[in-house]
């Protein structure tokens, strides 16, 4: 028996439409991360958007895409200086929304492109993800730790 989510819908089959799914979950799942990795990797520079919040009230935080290491295991790690009202909102609540975009790479129609992902977040202060971020941000008080649940291509 096999069981897929795609576009929020279950499917539970024994047949090859539950397989097609998978292989076509599959398929987006890594055009989203190499348009992910373009978009951070590219030279020209762009901000990147951290949405958390606690009590019904969203608080944002900015960084630079260029300060985002995207990991083999498909984490984001991210350099923590201040984001003091982030790391208390993630105490509260781990839902993290990131806006991530480019000026110059390629979008669906023309240049320019970005990304909507959804994740589960928290901040490390010690440790194999916050060691790899502080070799290059010696500044760092943690490292924000993004587990991506989702990407969507926006424009």
């Amino acid at each position: 028996m096999i069981q897929v989510c795609y576009n929020n819908i279950n499917y539970r089959d024994d047949d090859s439409e539950a397989n097609n799914l998978t292989v076509k979950y599959e398929k987006e799942k890594t055009m989203e991360i190499n348009l992910l990795k373009e978009i951070l990797n590219h030279e020209v520079d762009s901000a990147a958007t951290i949405v958390t919040h606690s009590n019904n009230q969203p608080h944002i935080s900015n960084t630079w895409n260029s300060f985002i290491t995207l990991t083999e295991d498909e984490k984001l790690l991210i350099p923590v200086g201040g984001m003091n009202l982030t790391e208390k909102n993630l105490l509260e609540n781990d839902d993290v929304l990131l806006s991530i975009s480019n000026r110059v790479v390629a979008g669906k129609n023309f240049p320019g492109t970005g990304v909507v992902i959804e994740g589960k977040a928290y901040i490390r202060t010690s440790g194999n993800e916050f060691d790899l971020v502080k070799k290059q941000f010696s500044w760092i008080r943690g490292a924000l730790v993004v587990e991506i649940q989702s990407i969507k291509q926006t424009i």
